[in-house]
């Protein structure tokens, strides 16, 4: 095991927020895996190293979903591991250890993983730690399993990089980690005003300005004022990779692979230079201007298979990320808009109703033969093909490409608890902890939801105990304590009436998106 570490780091002075990463999802890992031809784990039965976990909120989190499985983290600081402990025992898994070390010191005793999560590390430590983030990737990674490596990426960095050195320079004589993310903002601030508002620069400044204002300041100071921030080049990483003997199985948005969701003309350049994947990956890092990615790798002997078969699906959930805006009819192509507001348009009738009964799903997924037998039973004749077995590749194939071009998702297993309709409803006991603590709520999605006061003093009497009737009634007493407030036309409800109606809407709205987001535990249900 590693040595503890004693020493106070950054991390410790300005922690980074308890959070979760959608990207780092078992289920999601463990659906791209066998996509491409790797048997990886089932999720509820995996073993997961996360290194540099923070305060282990992302493993937290995940013990929820998956009870059976058995997580590490570790990390150097010491006051996010005691973060980390304390939410875990709040969240009432014994499936979680966390640990105060030195991810260097890891070796093959520390036991094999199926999946080995490394994010937000690789690119802030020297090159030392670097290696053996990819050994540890390489020696403690079972022969099917996965390694996860987030990292700044180059060209998008470069920029980015800039605006770090002239942080750097201008707070070179501040000790204090605080002061220096001040004056780091003002610099930025000073920048913004004075350069020209027509030119290219300045409009860069102003974003970035904006994006400063609205992060936490501790991404201020571990993004651009830490000593390391290393961001490099996607075939650089590869080839670092390689020297381990890790191979690329694909990055963690498989849609980001696709040069098919490129702007039409850069897509069929790319075609016709015939290109690899890594060089086409690197080329639409270029056109993207790409500044992170999420890279998955796997042990080299395990060559991926790309040409993915519908037959692939047969173990997985499907998920949606669409909602339906206007349905396919008189010639007219279906219409459906994505959790970015954006609209995608589905020409093909028969590709419609495929995406109309995806859309259908809603917060919920479904495994993947169920949908298809369904998609043939119901709509079988304006579906093309022979018979049903011609029918049901065809809404497979319609599925890939939906996934292609993320409509929809796969996951190796459900995302979201199936929760029964229960007189006591009982909120995800991490939930409840970060609601209690005002940090931002985790979804069993793995991302993060930052609720207003109603919503989160709701979600910690939410425990199993208490009714609708006495939950609106602790509701009541809380506010009489001034634990939250009401304003109804930007003024406080004093009228105790008029705040028994409205905390009675309230929370009922609030319970049914507690239910969407899986939040709530299914009735009688208790974890680990």
């Amino acid at each position: 095991m590693p040595n503890a570490v004693t020493e106070t780091t950054s991390y410790d002075v300005l922690p980074y927020p308890p959070l979760s990463f959608p990207a780092t999802h078992l289920a999601r890992l463990a659906a791209i895996g066998r996509l491409f031809g790797l048997p990886a784990a089932d999720p509820d039965r995996a073993r997961v190293l996360e290194l540099g976990c923070g305060s282990g909120i992302n493993l937290v989190a995940q013990a929820q979903l998956f009870p059976e499985a058995e997580f590490v983290g570790i990390d150097s600081s010491s006051t996010q591991i005691d973060t980390g402990v304390e939410a875990a025992a709040a969240a009432g898994t014994d499936r979680v250890r966390l640990i105060c070390g030195d991810v260097a010191k890891i070796g093959g005793d520390f036991g094999q993983f199926d999946y080995i999560v490394t994010h937000g590390l690789f690119s802030w430590v020297p090159e030392p730690v670097k290696d053996a983030v990819l050994r540890i990737s390489r020696e403690n990674l079972k022969p099917d399993g996965i390694a996860y490596i987030s990292y700044n990426c180059l060209p998008g960095w470069r920029m980015r990089g800039a605006l770090r050195d002239m942080m750097l320079m201008h707070t070179a004589s501040i000790k204090d980690l605080r002061g220096k993310v001040a004056q780091g903002k003002a610099l930025i601030k000073f920048l913004a005003e004075c350069c020209s508002k027509d030119s290219a620069y300045g409009e860069f400044l102003r974003q970035q300005l904006q994006m400063l204002t609205n992060v936490d300041d501790s991404y201020i100071a571990h993004e651009f004022l830490a000593d390391e921030n290393d961001a490099m080049y996607f075939v650089d990483f590869l080839k670092k990779a390689a020297e381990h003997r890790l191979a690329y199985l694909s990055d963690a948005d498989v849609s980001s692979m696709v040069s098919a969701n490129l702007p039409s003309q850069a897509a069929q350049t790319l075609r016709s230079l015939n290109f690899d994947l890594f060089s086409t990956e690197q080329y639409m890092d270029f056109v993207r201007n790409r500044t992170f990615r999420s890279t998955l790798l796997c042990h080299a002997d395990r060559e991926p298979d790309r040409n993915v078969e519908p037959s692939r699906l047969d173990t997985l959930q499907v998920g949606t990320f669409i909602a339906l805006k206007d349905r396919a009819r008189g010639g007219k192509p279906a219409v459906f808009t994505n959790s970015g507001g954006l609209e995608l348009i589905v020409q093909e009738p028969a590709n419609a109703i495929v995406f109309e009964k995806v859309a259908a799903l809603g917060s919920d997924s479904q495994s993947v033969p169920r949908f298809l037998d369904e998609i043939v039973a119901e709509s079988g004749a304006k579906l093309p093909g022979a018979d049903a077995a011609a029918k049901r590749a065809f809404a497979a194939r319609v599925l890939l490409q939906g996934y292609l071009r993320r409509m929809l998702e796969f996951t190796a297993g459900p995302l979201v608890l199936r929760t029964a309709d229960s007189p006591n409803p009982e909120a995800l006991p991490l939930a409840r902890w970060q609601s209690k603590n005002q940090c931002l709520v985790s979804s069993h999605r793995l991302d993060m939801h930052n609720f207003d006061a109603f919503m989160r003093k709701l979600i910690t009497f939410c425990d199993g105990t208490r009714n609708r009737s006495a939950l609106i009634e602790a509701m009541g007493a809380a506010l009489d304590n001034k634990e939250y407030q009401l304003n109804e036309n930007n003024q406080p409800i004093t009228d105790p009436d008029r705040a028994r109606f409205i905390i009675e809407k309230l929370h009922d709205n609030t319970l049914e998106n507690l239910r969407q987001l899986g939040l709530l535990l299914p009735a009688n249900d208790r974890l680990n």
